[in-house]
């Protein structure tokens, strides 16, 4: 897709985009509707789905193909402003989503005839703010997080750019070097279903590490992919007829979802913080290249002794050396 194209597109989205929200607002605030504010902001939610994903394909169509390495002295691009921009994006989104999903679950749990310890007094910190506030806010998070999605798929689609899987074939060497740094026991564990060979001596990385490409990434890409499409099945409750096991299944996998992501984004910063040029490439999208190299050097230069087997359990009234 040429670059005019690409830019006749993004207009046509926007226009869209805009004229779509301002009927949704004129008829939210025409007062014909007689709903609360609550089930008002779920209407509005989602009527601009189709919308917001609509602006969020084109931004990522506009991005285009993925360029070449592009070095500035001692600095090398690690990602491209587009990259940059759509990851602070999302962040943002999930941080409005995340904390006022986590109230919305836990103000049900704790709002029961006898609260859990300390409930009550988390209640009672939080009911000066307007319920649909929370869902308010929430939903604002989940329209950023559409957005970052298609824009990110599109991307995906049409740039080519695919550094942070693994190549065809190579699932099972990446896998292995990824266990290997995990503590020992944990990483037999993994290496035995797996078939890893742990031994195996692999070259530094070039572009993103063993750990991104086998294990950040693709877990990223399922536990959003999750919590995105159960959260448009809860969200389609109000204006279209969702089998009950369907809606329960979609909000008890939502709310998995949200502790998945929470325990993401704890392993996402113990591991970016402590490789701190990772995280000023996150920020700049540049970072140098001996301080990225020495990153992706370390993960394969690091100790690479086997993982302790897993010792085979012993038949239930078996002998051991010592007892015969």
């Amino acid at each position: 897709m040429g670059a005019a194209l690409r830019w006749v597109v993004v207009i046509a989205a926007v226009a869209a985009g805009a004229f779509g929200a301002a009927q949704i607002v004129q008829q939210a605030a025409s007062g014909q509707q007689p709903w609360d504010p609550e089930l008002t902001d779920n209407f509005i939610f989602i009527k601009s789905i189709p919308f917001v994903l609509a602006v969020g394909v084109a931004v990522g169509l506009l991005r285009g193909r993925a360029g070449s390495e592009e070095r500035r002295g001692e600095l090398v691009r690690r990602f491209r402003p587009g990259t940059v921009i759509g990851h602070w994006i999302a962040t943002i989104g999930f941080v409005l989503a995340m904390p006022t999903g986590m109230w919305q679950y836990l103000g049900g749990v704790l709002s029961q005839d006898a609260p859990a310890p300390g409930g009550q007094i988390l209640l009672d910190l939080f009911r000066p703010i307007p319920l649909y506030w929370i869902y308010r806010l929430h939903y604002i998070g989940g329209a950023i997080i559409l957005f970052s999605v298609a824009s990110f798929a599109a991307y995906w689609w049409t740039s080519g750019d695919r550094a942070l899987i693994p190549p065809r074939g190579q699932w099972r060497a990446h896998l292995s070097v990824f266990a290997r740094g995990l503590p020992r026991r944990l990483g037999a564990r993994i290496a035995g279903p797996l078939r890893l060979d742990l031994r195996r001596a692999m070259p530094a990385a070039k572009r993103f590490t063993y750990y991104e490409t086998a294990f950040s990434f693709p877990s990223w890409t399922i536990v959003i992919a999750l919590i995105t499409i159960t959260g448009l099945v809860k969200a389609m409750r109000y204006v279209y007829p969702i089998p009950p096991f369907l809606l329960y299944w979609s909000s008890t996998l939502h709310v998995a979802a949200m502790v998945l992501i929470f325990i993401k984004v704890l392993d996402h910063l113990r591991y970016t913080l402590a490789r701190w040029p990772m995280m000023v490439a996150m920020a700049k999208g540049w970072v140098p290249e001996s301080a990225i190299r020495r990153v992706l050097e370390d993960e394969v230069q690091r100790e690479s002794a086997p993982a302790e087997p897993v010792p085979a359990r012993q038949p239930a009234g078996a002998m051991t050396g010592s007892e015969r």
